[in-house]
């Protein structure tokens, strides 16, 4: 009978280290220590961009993936896990504590007509023994431009060739007349607080041809589409107008010797 009842007690020991085994795995991920937990992300990404007066939607070619975002983990001790992709991301167990998430796509250096770079961050705490989720948002973060010219404009001059340059160098070129239809202008990515600089050329209606000196538009600002409205000035003045937005900047014209050794 004794061995009866040692043998019953052995087994009472098996199943409760068994039980106990068992739910340091249930929660946190399996193998989780007592101190040791996990993050899950549930991850979007917006396609709307603030302007001064509204909000306005990217086109959808230009919207990653979330699987596609970069993910780097940090602590109070610096990074403690990176991901090219945020589909590679394994879930890895973390000690308990306060941490953040961020979230990249795109190379901010780069600018152009796809060039769109996209960033979120999220503060996030791991608890022991459990897996948290996290809703994370992630938003365009580099500046995108946009030419338009207006039907004044096209009034007085009849072909016009129009140059946007950023501070680092980036050029967009833009051709139009007013025998065709206005250009269509594909909305363009530059660093977010660079110098937005126009210059060109162009024909005025009485066939004279006319130079605009290089002028400083404005300067970008991140998350924003902005627009650059090319208008002709006011009767009289020599010149054009070009509005980064609403802020405008009177750009002289100048004439353009044919035959400057005649």
């Amino acid at each position: 009978m004794k061995k009866i009842d040692e043998m019953k007690r052995y087994w009472a020991v098996v199943w409760i280290s068994a039980a106990l085994f068992a739910s340091s795995c249930s929660a946190g991920g399996e193998g989780a220590s007592a101190g040791e937990g996990s993050v899950e992300f549930d991850c979007s990404v917006s396609a709307f961009v603030g302007t001064r007066a509204e909000t306005r939607e990217l086109p959808a070619e230009l919207i990653p993936d979330a699987g596609a975002l970069s993910l780097s983990l940090s602590g109070t001790d610096g990074v403690v896990a990176s991901y090219e992709t945020l589909a590679d991301y394994d879930q890895p167990l973390l000690a308990e504590g306060n941490y953040t998430a961020s979230f990249t796509y795109g190379d901010p250096e780069v600018e152009g007509a796809g060039a769109a770079c996209f960033s979120g961050e999220e503060a996030f705490t791991i608890v022991a023994r459990k897996t948290v989720t996290e809703p994370v948002s992630v938003s365009l973060a580099n500046s995108v431009f946009t030419l338009v010219f207006s039907d004044w404009f096209r009034k007085y001059y009849s072909e016009f060739t129009v140059n946007i340059r950023t501070d680092s160098g980036f050029r967009a070129g833009f051709v139009g007349s007013a025998s065709s239809p206005l250009p269509q202008t594909v909305p363009q990515f530059v660093k977010a607080g660079t110098g937005l600089y126009m210059s060109g050329s162009a024909t005025k209606t009485n066939g004279v041809e006319v130079a605009f000196p290089e002028t400083l538009v404005g300067t970008t600002a991140a998350r924003t589409w902005h627009t650059v409205t090319v208008d002709a000035g006011q009767v009289g003045q020599a010149g054009i107008v070009v509005s980064l937005d609403d802020t405008p900047v009177a750009v002289e014209e100048i004439p353009v010797e044919l035959n400057p050794d005649a």
